[in-house]
């Protein structure tokens, strides 16, 4: 199977290494990555300024077809499949990230929107996140990918995307892999405002996780329990359940 793997901590980052290394053993991969850490990027992509493709060979990598880019995560995507392999993938794995992608935190994810943007263009995707922020089990997370990918289901479904995350432990004490929905994680925003020596104000971003709820069948849950959790996302965001009454809303709004 040929396969696109992207990610959004950088060409360099060891996640991605271990996932190319790994599916390698069974696939034609290719790897398209930022040329730096890119976290928190979302769904941005380059609109104002060229983009840079550069052949490089990552230490670890050097059997694997490797390109940077000076961009963001879904502009590797969209390089990635357009040009570096022109549109010939079967499959686009984002990851794997150093840090889980649970709950809310998808909508921030440079990892899940990189994959998310192959599902918007039709092709099929996964995104592979461990549970730390540093990584001890990286291979084994890498393993975890390679068996589902293995198993045929990122392929099975269009318009889908497969959002994987993996606790950080060896594969021996992961309990299982389990389908879940997605949880609800609330986070206290927090600004640090500081002063620069000439007394100009600058803000560093940062949050608290302050609750996650508990519903067992969540990803969260079952990542803190010790399962691997795959949570199946599509980009329709449209609240059905309530059409009916905002037609019925919007009927009585007279514009003339």
């Amino acid at each position: 199977m040929r396969i696109l793997a992207v990610n959004d901590d950088g060409i360099f980052a060891a996640g991605i290494r271990a996932l190319a290394v790994r599916l390698a053993r069974d696939h034609d991969v290719t790897v398209v990555a930022p040329d730096s850490e890119k976290r928190a990027a979302s769904h941005a992509i380059t609109l104002y300024r060229p983009l840079r493709v550069t052949r490089v060979s990552p230490p670890g990598l050097e059997n694997v077809r490797c390109y940077m880019v000076d961009g963001l995560p879904v502009d590797c995507t969209k390089v990635g499949i357009g040009h570096v392999m022109e549109g010939e993938v079967d499959l686009v794995v984002s990851g794997i990230n150093h840090g889980s992608n649970l709950g809310s935190d998808i909508i921030y994810s440079g990892t899940v929107a990189a994959a998310f943007d192959a599902v918007i263009m039709g092709y099929h995707a996964m995104a592979v996140s461990n549970g730390s922020y540093h990584p001890r089990h990286l291979e084994d997370t890498a393993e975890v990918a390679a068996r589902v990918i293995n198993s045929g289901l990122p392929l099975e479904d269009e318009g889908v995307l497969y959002n994987l995350n993996v606790p950080d432990l060896p594969l021996s004490e992961i309990r299982g892999i389990r389908a879940a929905r997605q949880g609800s994680l609330v986070y206290e925003d927090a600004l640090d405002v500081r002063y620069d020596p000439r007394g100009h104000e600058y803000i560093w971003m940062a949050g608290r996780l302050l609750e996650d709820l508990p519903e067992e069948d969540t990803d969260a849950s079952l990542m803190r329990r010790g399962y691997a959790s795959i949570v199946p996302i599509r980009y329709d965001m449209t609240a059905r359940d309530k059409l009916k009454t905002l037609a019925c809303k919007i009927d009585q709004i007279k514009l003339h």
